[in-house]
């Protein structure tokens, strides 16, 4: 057990052995800290002397259960573990809560929001390292928290938090809070759109009484800094504000930061680094350095005039509405789970699109939405959608042509993540260029226009 680690459990449980689970156990390895670990898939060989079914639990010596982000523990029904941690009094908390009892020095920034938390969390720390401050970058992004290096006193945690790990970490305490937006996403896991702003909400009641809350725009977003404005400073990203940003950064151009809504990432960015201190000239050479997340407007290849790009992460209809508004020509390709929210946010974009290309479980809905505005077609995968969207681009020699992978839709009816979505994007975008560098054959495509 280190200095700065204090043994703030004697025995825990694990739900779920992803990375956050992984982290906490080797904490609790270190530590001394006993611990039961269930996960539905079964024990692992490294994770076996550890594995115990939780109905085998000893309830009256539990302290607390660490619980994975993916598994509910209320909405829309709590897993079987949960539900005897709840009946037995067992406090059920995220990995991230279980990083802060453990302790951690520097200060606290921490970024949510339906769209855009990525972004914005990557962005101010890579900014915060090219100016020199030693920061940590985790959480719902990259490393869980309880695995990062510590940062010191004067260091800085910059750290994304989903609505589902919000709600199981009471002892947040963040010096600077950043709500991006709050839209309709997750509605089953908290109870519908009242409770998924309530965990939203926990953000803000983290802030520490001189610290600052960053928020966008949104009624959800207006009630919420009326409710707090008395207790904290208080800074809206208003869209003109958003509009001079993004004729700021423009002599970057910088792709990773295209669109109104990086815009608002953007100016979000700015606000938290000024507010630590760093300068206007350090701030500008972060953002122009800025190499953007994979799957989110990543560039996947480009051949003469057709841009290939990979926004496999918009996953609701609000994100591939950003996505929409940040080009033009675009052959879109789309489908998958569909959300809540459905396209109702990519109408007014649609005068972008040349055609769409659907694919998977929702392609024939998304069709009934889409075919009166612009000409569709749907097929079984995205591997024939972008062979399809690749001819039809080839025509096109005028004008740069963009194809576009921005789902609308969570991929699990055919990938098990977006990030496995987006991977076979950019193998498919690399596949049509080496097809397009080469004398071109008109292929046999099983895809039906609607």
């Amino acid at each position: 057990m280190t200095k700065t680690h204090k043994k703030i459990f004697n025995r825990i449980a694990i739900l779920g052995m992803g990375r956050s689970g992984q982290a906490v156990l080797d904490a609790c390895i270190e530590d001394g800290i006993l611990v039961n670990l269930f996960d539905d898939k079964g024990a692992a060989p490294q994770t076996e002397a550890y594995f115990r079914d939780f109905n085998d639990w000893d309830m009256d010596g539990l302290d607390a259960m660490v619980i994975s982000p993916g598994i509910p523990h209320h909405y829309p029904a709590p897993h079987p573990a949960a539900k005897r941690c709840i009946d037995a009094g067992v406090p059920i908390i995220s990995e991230v809560e279980f990083a802060l009892r453990r302790g951690r020095a520097g200060r606290w920034i921490s970024i949510t929001g339906t769209n855009g938390k990525s972004t914005t969390t990557a962005l101010i720390a890579h900014i915060l390292g090219q100016a020199g401050i030693n920061c940590s970058v985790g959480g719902n992004i990259g490393a869980a928290v309880t695995a990062l290096k510590p940062v010191g006193a004067d260091g800085v945690n910059v750290i994304e938090l989903s609505s589902y790990q919000l709600e199981v970490t009471p002892s947040l305490c963040s010096d600077i809070a950043v709500i991006m937006n709050i839209t309709p996403d997750h509605l089953d896991r908290h109870g519908g759109m009242a409770g998924y702003i309530r965990a939203k909400e926990q953000v803000l009641a983290s802030v520490n009484t001189d610290g600052l809350a960053v928020l966008g725009e949104g009624e959800a977003l207006d009630e919420l800094a009326s409710c707090y404005q008395d207790r904290m400073k208080i800074i809206r990203l208003a869209r003109a504000e958003q509009q001079e940003e993004a004729s700021h950064i423009a002599p970057f151009e910088n792709l990773a930061l295209k669109g109104l809504h990086n815009a608002q990432n953007t100016l979000a960015a700015r606000y938290v680094c000024r507010t630590l201190g760093l300068s206007e000239a350090e701030i500008d050479k972060g953002i122009a350095s800025f190499a953007g997340l994979p799957h989110r407007l990543q560039p996947a290849g480009q051949i003469d005039n057709i841009l290939f790009v990979n926004d496999s992460k918009a996953t609701n209809g609000e994100a591939a509405a950003r996505a929409l508004a940040s080009f033009e020509n675009i052959h879109w390709c789309a489908g998958g789970i569909a959300k809540e929210d459905g396209l109702d946010a990519c109408i007014p974009y649609l005068s972008h699109v040349a055609k769409s290309y659907l694919f998977g479980a929702c392609a024939n809905d998304f069709a009934a939405s889409l075919s009166e505005h612009i000409p569709v077609s749907c097929f079984d995968t995205l591997e024939e959608a972008v062979e399809a969207a690749s001819l039809s681009a080839r025509q096109e020699r005028s004008s740069q042509q963009v194809i576009l992978l921005s789902p609308a839709a969570a991929s699990f009816d055919q990938y098990t993540s977006f990030e496995a979505r987006g991977m076979q994007f950019c193998a498919l975008a690399a596949a049509q260029i080496d097809k397009l560098a080469t004398p071109y054959e008109q292929s046999s495509l099983r895809g039906h226009h609607v």
